[in-house]
């Protein structure tokens, strides 16, 4: 058993009725190994940590990171060992810390996403902190159950996360997919 076990934030709130038959959580990068900026070492199992999250029930996987990161942290087989715990996963590159070059792309990623939650998908969005690009990700989720504003979704993302997910110019980029939004 991991003496480490990789922490989902799930969004659910027991005092809210639950937005879609699926849930929705967020991660670090599974199998991170390295330092940071920060001089934190991670030392993390990428198949122990897609076992757990199969184990949770997770079923799809969005990982918002590039390719180099992957090497960077040492993230070796990661599709292999994802479909070996039977996660499927979607990718969506964001650069670290930024925005999707492509907002009508990703706000179409957005939807299938929505579309496996409302069909019962549970599904774990992840980058490399779990903070920034998937925390923006959850939000424009949140966004689109029609159940919260940009700021009401930024602010229940932080509550479940951290002080510091979605950072940068993500809040402007949730804001401005709340004014995109057809409702």
């Amino acid at each position: 058993m991991s003496t480490d076990p990789l922490r989902v934030a799930w969004m659910e709130d027991p005092a809210l009725t639950p937005l879609w038959p699926g849930r929705l959580g967020l991660t670090i990068a599974p199998g991170k190994k390295g330092v940071s900026v920060e001089g934190n070492l991670h030392d993390r199992d990428l198949s122990a940590d897609l076992t757990q999250l199969s184990a949770e029930g997770v079923t799809r996987l969005v990982n918002l990171m590039e390719a180099h990161e992957e090497t960077r942290w040492k993230m070796y087989g990661y599709d292999d060992a994802a479909a070996r715990a039977g996660l499927k996963v979607r990718r969506f590159p964001v650069v670290d810390v930024n925005v999707p070059t492509d907002p009508a792309a990703f706000a179409g990623m957005v939807e299938e996403v929505y579309a496996e939650l409302n069909a019962g998908e549970t599904v774990v969005a992840h980058c490399l902190g779990g903070l920034g690009r998937s925390g923006m990700l959850v939000a424009c989720l949140l966004v689109r159950s029609g159940e919260f504003t940009a700021e009401g979704a930024i602010a229940f993302v932080r509550s479940k996360r951290s002080p510091q997910a979605v950072e940068g110019r993500q809040p402007q980029f949730v804001q401005q997919y709340f004014q995109n939004l057809d409702r």
